[in-house]
């Protein structure tokens, strides 16, 4: 069992680290956009950050696997650190290729980030624990997006644009934060899974391992879906804010919204005593998150809109947390990072989806059509991931020596049918 600091240190970094990739991610749009003065500069930068993620996520699982999640997390960070520093350099000197390139490469070692920092979990902290862990790190995520713009906003509108290199480089400071706290931590041992899975490191093995099981599966698609439709929305915030807010800039007020809903959710997880998720509940909580989505597009209300949402929000955070708490116990310690990884991959791969989508389509239908579009693709998908086609079980021996013995089937009164781990997880593959 790993001393309670190990996980403070933990979310404390976390904390640190998130707040600086917003200021990162504001300053970098607001100067291009100020450099350029054109729309097209933001656009590629939300490209530039979108689409190298799933290269790094590919390589990020099989990674912590192979050498260790928090290794390779400090390895990571200090990357990052570096090519940020650099990016805050390559912005002040107004060289807009370089700063395109220096953010495609940062956010690579970020998407390979995400599957190491989910494997570390179950080692810091015995299994009673790992929910409450997840939910600490999905309030301070949450809290992140709630607070990290809004320095960003306020010191670019105290100092001007120009500090843009500066908030960039207060970012790359974060991620050695976050490096040493990292590498402050105890030597982690081994964590205990109900299953001991034995298999290659490899960069499509875990896509496989997700992919044969129903629970990841479900979680998997889940993750494209909503994904794709979180990001059109993303995509033509601006414009549904000035129809209906009269303002492009009240989009910040459904960012505060979905995160306020996002920590309510994870504190409210805090204190929990669940392991994990059954997969109803999971098909509920993501219609939950779902739903209010397809809703925005049709309400028409400012202040409803708010609301749908805070309840988006408030819905995602439960899910996300107590199915990664659920995927840490079914799938063994040394498979946990490509299992993370495929999972995030299915949620890149949403985000793609959505933003080429509102590309293609928003200039032509209006931003209502095709956030609706993006929401029946989305649903479509998740409904998919519930569709889990039953197979025959094979009689197993002790079915074949029961039946042979005493005539009866092995689950009539006093016969043993297989050890309780393996049973726990047979459930999810019925």
């Amino acid at each position: 069992m790993m001393r309670p600091g190990a996980a403070t240190r933990f979310v404390a970094g976390r904390a640190v680290s998130n707040c600086g990739d917003w200021l990162t991610t504001v300053a970098v749009a607001v100067a291009l956009y100020a450099l350029t003065r054109s729309l097209a500069a933001p656009a590629l930068a939300i490209l530039f950050r979108v689409a190298p993620r799933p290269l790094g996520t590919l390589a990020g699982g099989p990674l912590a696997d192979r050498f260790g999640p928090v290794p390779t997390l400090v390895t990571l960070n200090l990357g990052r650190a570096c090519v940020t520093g650099a990016l805050a350099v390559a912005l002040g000197a107004d060289a807009v290729p370089l700063v395109l390139a220096l953010l495609a490469l940062t956010q690579a070692a970020g998407g390979a980030t995400q599957p190491a920092g989910q494997a570390a979990i179950p080692r810091l902290v015995p299994a009673e624990g790992v929910a409450r862990l997840n939910a600490a790190v999905g309030a301070v995520d949450s809290a992140a997006l709630i607070v990290g713009p809004g320095i960003a906003g306020g010191l670019l509108g105290l100092l001007g644009t120009g500090s843009a290199a500066w908030l960039v480089a207060a970012d790359a400071l974060t991620f050695l934060v976050l490096a040493a706290l990292l590498a402050s931590l105890p030597r982690l041992g081994r964590a205990t899974t109900a299953e001991e899975e034995e298999g290659a490191v490899g960069l499509w093995s875990g896509i496989g391992l997700v992919l044969r099981r129903p629970f990841l599966r479900q979680l998997a698609l889940a993750q494209l879906g909503i994904f794709a439709t979180i990001t059109c929305l993303q995509a033509v915030l601006p414009a549904a804010a000035q129809q209906r807010f009269g303002s492009a800039a009240a989009a910040g007020w459904v960012y505060a919204a979905i995160g306020a809903g996002n920590v309510i959710g994870a504190v409210a997880l805090l204190r929990t005593r669940h392991r994990g998720l059954r997969s109803r509940t999971m098909a509920l909580l993501t219609l939950g998150e779902l739903i209010p989505l397809g809703a925005f597009a049709l309400v028409g209300s400012a202040w409803v809109d708010i609301g749908l949402a805070g309840l988006s929000g408030l819905a995602s955070a439960p899910y996300e947390i107590l199915a990664m708490t659920e995927m840490a116990r079914i799938v063994s310690s040394h498979r946990l990072g490509q299992a993370s990884g495929a999972v995030w991959l299915f949620g890149y791969a949403g985000m793609l989806a959505g933003g080429l989508l509102a590309a293609a389509a928003a200039p032509r239908l209006g931003w209502m059509p095709t956030l609706l579009l993006a929401w029946a693709g989305g649903g479509a998908v998740l409904v998919a991931g519930w569709l889990q086609p039953r197979r025959p079980r094979r009689p197993t021996l002790a079915v074949l020596v029961g039946r042979s013995r005493s005539g009866r089937h092995p689950e009539s009164k006093g016969v043993r049918t297989g050890g309780s781990a393996r049973g726990r997880v047979e459930r999810w593959n019925a």
